[in-house]
Order: structure tokens, then sequence, then C-alpha cells
């Protein structure tokens, strides 16, 4: 039982954490990479990892494990957002491969939930919740990443259809996806928020391009997606039109929420780390791993705060701007801190340095966390701004028609 778990909780966390032990194995504390969202992971181990994924997502699906908080009506299990939220804290201890299609099912398929229509979610969410599909979100572009609203993509109305055209980057998984969570500029004449509309795109649809964007670690999980007059249907619009914006929001929240996941048991890898080099004495190693420690219970504490906020019926709200912020920041001093105890070996190839890679592949794959759901800077200034209510950024264009933004 964790701290604030009600006696309801607690017993559904417990019946989660024996359904887990009877299918999964504890996950090795050694086990310390980061989330498979920013895995370092080369083509090949893609496929592979993508299809363990697939097949733990349709075991959890078929026992009833899948979507706790989404209704029946779609396969979930119709419980509640605290308990969705018990079940992914469980399940980050186990050694399964819980957060490949986290894109899709932990942040999408949240965002379709609440802006689509009865229809869309009848027609596009049980393949998605059972891993059948996998789907990718289509937001960012080279122009427009801390600035989303300044997207450029374009999505211009012709009867009953609208036609794409436009370039979107840092795509996940963009070459494995069925579908696409794609938000476009309906009209260049409203101001910069107000003129988006989403839709869901088959990513099998003509006129649509993957290219890989290689990385230095030889990765190559994130995509330049190109769109050139791609049709979609009004009925695969999510929400109204000028609602994308709004669809945007959710599916950052719970990105944000998402990511957090699990992320606490690293620290207890990093002690066993330390103790394995013999480093435990050493002053500086020791101070950098108490402030460290402090860190992440004022990150774990604040949690609680905020799941007991999920408990009582709210949502992740920007109270997770702090906690993304916190937590993006501790985990990458803790890999840094692993490297440091590593002294000269760390200079090593990862496949023969100490740890086996682990805390290499989570050195180089931080920076994707401190940009992804939003970046360092925005993060802040949603805290300035959202929590702390001091007055925003002065933004000459945020009332002006998009078409005469500068640039």
């Amino acid at each position: 039982m964790q701290p604030f778990d009600s006696p309801t909780e607690a017993a559904f966390r417990a019946k989660a954490r024996s359904w887990l032990a009877s299918h999964a194995e504890p996950l090795p504390i050694d086990r310390v990479a980061p989330s498979a969202i920013i895995a370092e992971w080369t083509p090949e181990e893609e496929e592979e990892k993508l299809a363990e994924a697939q097949e733990w997502q349709r075991l959890k699906f078929d026992a009833g494990w899948a979507g706790i908080s989404w209704p029946r009506t779609v396969g979930g299990r119709g419980g509640s957002v605290m308990e969705d939220l018990i079940f992914r804290d469980e399940e980050a201890t186990f050694d399964v491969p819980h957060d490949a299609l986290g894109v899709g099912i932990g942040w999408c398929g949240p965002a379709v939930l609440q802006h689509g229509s009865t229809d869309q979610h009848a027609r596009l969410l049980p393949d998605l919740l059972r891993g059948d599909e996998i789907w990718c979100q289509l937001f960012s572009e080279p122009g427009a990443g801390s600035d989303l609203a300044g997207l450029k993509t374009r999505a211009t109305r012709d009867g009953d259809e609208w036609v794409l055209n436009g370039q979107k980057t840092w795509t996940t998984f963009a070459q494995h996806s069925d579908w696409g969570l794609c938000v476009a500029r309906h009209d260049a004449d409203l101001p910069k928020h107000r003129g988006l509309s989403a839709f869901i795109v088959d990513m099998a649809s003509p006129g649509i391009e993957v290219r890989p964007v290689k990385q230095m670690t030889g990765s190559q999980n994130f995509n330049e997606v190109f769109l050139s007059d791609v049709r979609v249907s009004d009925e695969d619009r999510i929400g109204d039109v000028g609602e994308g914006w709004g669809v945007v929001i959710t599916t950052f929240l719970w990105e944000r929420v998402n990511l957090l996941a699990g992320g606490e048991r690293i620290l207890g890898g990093l002690q066993e780390f330390i103790k394995a080099r013999g480093r435990e004495a050493a002053p500086e190693i020791r101070d950098r791993f108490i402030d460290l420690y402090i860190r992440a219970e004022t990150i774990r504490f604040s949690t609680m705060r905020l799941l007991t906020a999920v408990s009582q019926g709210g949502l992740p709200g920007p109270e997770g701007s702090t906690l993304k912020l916190a937590a993006t920041a501790t985990l990458s001093d803790i890999y840094e801190l692993a490297l440091d105890v590593m002294g000269p070996e760390a200079m090593l190839a990862a496949d023969v340095a100490p740890g086996g890679g682990e805390w290499h592949a989570g050195f180089l794959g931080m920076p994707g966390l401190r940009v992804g759901g939003g970046t360092d800077q925005i993060q802040r200034n949603i805290i300035g701004d959202r929590v702390l209510g001091l007055p925003p950024d002065i933004r000459v264009d945020k009332d002006l028609p998009f078409r005469e933004v500068p640039g």
C-alpha cells in the first residue's frame, strides 16, 4: 500500500500487482534506461521491441487490464483515472515493454476520448487499445516546436474531405504507425491558436512520405513526415473545426503525466551502482547522491499530491509542468552522476562499459525527454503563468491573424 492510497485504491493496487507478478518478472535494478519513447534502438531492435509491446498489450487487453480508465465500450476496464495511474505505477516495476506504445495509448488515445465522437471511439480506439494498431503524433514542425501554435501545415476543405499539405518532424515511430494524430491550420485569417483543427490520418494514405532522422547514436526512431495533398475524410476530424489547440493541450497533459512513470526507481539503481563501483565513501559522490535523493523525494510527494487530486475526480493540470520540469532535470543529473562514477570508463563504447550501456542510453536519451512534451522553457512559462499567476510573456502575435504574423 502506498501512503496516500484509500482502502479501495490499496485493494486495486494489490490486485494489479498480483496479476502483473503472475505474468511478468520484476524489473532488474540495473535496468535503468529511460522511456522507450526516446530509447536508442537500432532499426532491427525497434521492430523486435514494438512486436513485444504489441504482444504484451494484447495480453493485458484480453485479461481486462488495458485502458483502465477507458470505457468498456471501447475495450477498457471502465475504472477511474486514479486506478489507471496506479496500474501504470505498478507496471513500471516489471520487466515488460509497457511504454513502447505510449504515444498512441498514453497520449493520443485520451485526446480522442475527450474530443472525439462516439463513432470515432468505436471505430478507432479498440484496435489501438489492443495493440493491433500503432499511432504517432503529427504535431511538431521544423519552424514550430516550442511555439507549436505557429505551425504551417495547411488543411483545406474540399467538400466532405480535407486536403493536408505540410511537413512534420520529430515524429516517433512514424515509420511503423498505422494512424497519426495531426494538427493543421484550417484558417490563416484567425489568430494562430484559434485557426487549428485536428485530424486522425491514415499513415498509408497517398501523399505521405516518412523519412528517418538518423541520430549520432545510430538510432532513427524519430522521423520527418511530408504531407502532399493528403486527403482526409471530415469523419476523421477530431473535435469541432477550430478545436485543434484543445486537442493539443489534452495530448500534452497526458504526455507529461505518462513520461514520469517509473522514474524514481532509477535512483535505487544508481545507489547500487555506486556501491558496486566502491565509490559510496567519496565525499563528492555522497553529496551529489543526497541532493538527488532529496529532489526525488520532493517529486514523489508532489506526485502523490497530484494523484490525490486525481482520486477526488480532478484531471492532470498545469502542476504537471512542475513535475515534468523537476523530474527530467533530476533524471538528467542521475545519469550524469552515473557516468562520473565510472571515471575514464565512461568513454568506453556502451556495449563494453560498466552497466552494460544502460547508463549511457539514459545519458544520451535524456535530452529527448527534456524536449518532448514541451521544453523546459515552455514548462517554466506554464508554471509562471498558470500556477504562480505571474504576468505572461508579451506576445505581439497572439491576436493577429496568422497570415500577418512575421516569418
